[in-house]
């Protein structure tokens, strides 16, 4: 029952983001009804490579930063540049 609200452009410029507040989370839920609310987005909530963008199922996670890497990096980490210290996956 709850309203979720990401204003953009105009509505951060002056008093325009308190008058969209106001009339959107303190009107009574009986007139909530009556106004235009934003629509809610469906989240994808899979993980996606730091590179490549991809939808990955599988991923390398950098233990410094967690930044997500559908191949494993080579040295050091693209985001944070932290060392890459390789390991034989045999031993997972």
């Amino acid at each position: 029952g709850g309203v979720y609200l990401a204003p953009s452009g105009m509505a951060q410029v002056g008093a325009a983001l308190t008058e969209i507040l106001f009339s959107i989370f303190l009107a009574p839920r009986s007139a909530r009804t009556n106004l235009n609310l934003p629509a809610i987005n469906k989240v994808d909530f899979r993980a996606r490579c730091f590179e490549t963008g991809e939808t990955i199922n599988m991923a390398y996670v950098c233990n410094q930063c967690l930044s997500i890497f559908k191949n494993c990096p080579t040295e050091t980490c693209p985001t944070c540049e932290a060392g890459i210290i390789k390991k034989d996956q045999t031993s997972l």
